[in-house]
């Protein structure tokens, strides 16, 4: 079995998998900096104990990270403590072509999920990466990595929203309102929020395409990708474990 671990900032998501590509356990936690490579194995085996999944059968370890610190606890624990290959999804390892001005500062998340989709699709495609940040990157018909864009994520902006505001509530985001024009504050800080990124995203999407000189096809992934991407006109579909099974395409071809 493959362990795959990609650590944002807000959440560790992994999953395990057979060898023949079947994913049979995910689990998530947030993102802390550990202090041991031990307390880091000590977290994992307390989740694969609830799926049943012994340390000694996973046959190697393949991460992608965009927190540094955490990386080398995560890292060391593979290599030490399991006594497993571990493979870090980066500009190196990621296989395919690259089409930007600097290749290392590109995540080895968006490099990955460029790869799933590829492995996936076989045609151009906008991933749409719904995380702490929201990415979209393109991917063009045979395969190359062409770059994309950036923009603050659904949490960051309500988090930044209610720290700099006197008066406004948390809300809820499970559900858009029943119409634009909020009729009270909580309505109107949903609509704002909900609409106002399905607006970004669609937007964003179709200056993407038309710079692509193509129709690509528009897929979702991440934690909150669930909450924005079925009012979308631009995405057609969501793939929860696109990083997940971007890492293990990447182990695969390694």
């Amino acid at each position: 079995m493959l362990l795959t671990v990609d650590i944002g900032n807000t959440s560790t998501v992994c999953g395990v998998f057979e060898e023949n590509g079947n994913l049979v356990a995910t689990f998530s936690f947030k993102t802390e900096i550990p202090v041991s490579s031990h307390e880091v194995l000590v977290k994992l085996k307390s989740f694969l104990d609830i799926y049943k999944i012994a340390l000694k059968d996973l046959k190697g370890v393949c991460i992608a990270c965009v927190v540094p610190p955490a990386l080398h606890w995560w890292v060391e624990m593979g290599k030490k403590l399991l006594a497993r290959e571990v493979l870090v999804a980066d500009h190196q390892t990621v296989k395919i072509p690259i089409e930007l001005f600097y290749p290392c500062e590109v995540g080895g998340d968006r490099l990955v999920n460029a790869l799933a989709g590829w492995e996936k699709y076989k045609s151009a495609l906008i991933i749409v990466d719904f995380g702490t940040a929201i990415t979209f990157d393109c991917v063009s018909e045979k395969g190359a990595y062409l770059g994309g864009a950036i923009a603050p994520g659904v949490l960051i902006s309500t988090e930044a929203l209610f720290k700099k505001t006197a008066k406004l509530p948390k809300i809820d985001l499970s559900e858009p309102p029943s119409q634009v024009i909020g009729k009270d504050t909580i309505s109107a800080l949903k609509s704002g929020l909900i609409y106002g990124f399905i607006g970004l995203t669609d937007f964003l999407i179709e200056k993407l395409s038309e710079e692509m000189g193509t129709s690509p096809k528009v897929i979702a992934t991440g934690g909150l990708a669930k909450f924005i991407a079925p009012y979308s006109k631009k995405i057609e579909k969501i793939e929860p474990h696109l990083t997940l099974e971007g890492l293990y395409y990447l182990w695969k071809k390694k």
